[in-house]
């Protein structure tokens, strides 16, 4: 079924949320296109999982250095990986999920999933 907007977003990384707020704010009538995850590679595999995992990495290193500050843990500090990967995921999980709401909620915008690609001048596909 084909429908006709004055702006079309594909992708929902870097730049592609801001836009289409930026659009619908204007009047625009503007679909956004996600093909799989929304929020694109920095929120899902990129900058927000690696300083999550860089944030527990830090706490261990400084909870090891307590001595060097005063403070007595009494015993070895472990790092449990599984809780540090459950962390990084839900974190990724909570901003992927805002992301797509946001989306969602923008009045003027309809969101579709899937692969976006063009097939002429004035046509995009979305999906099959």
């Amino acid at each position: 079924m084909a429908h006709t907007y004055d702006a079309i977003v594909i992708g929902t990384g870097q730049a592609g949320p801001s836009l289409a707020a930026e659009l619908t704010a204007a009047g625009m009538r503007t679909a956004v296109i996600e093909r799989h995850l929304f929020g694109g590679t920095c929120v899902n595999v990129g900058c927000i999982p690696t300083k999550a995992l860089v944030a527990s990495a830090r706490a261990a290193h400084v909870a090891r250095r307590a001595a060097d500050f005063g403070v007595v843990i009494g015993g070895d500090v472990g790092v449990d990986m599984a809780r540090v990967k459950a962390r990084k995921d839900a974190i990724v999980r909570r901003s992927a999920t805002g992301v797509e709401r946001w989306m969602k909620s923008l009045a003027n915008c309809t969101v579709y999933q899937g692969h976006g690609r063009f097939e002429g001048d004035h046509r995009v596909r979305a999906g099959g």
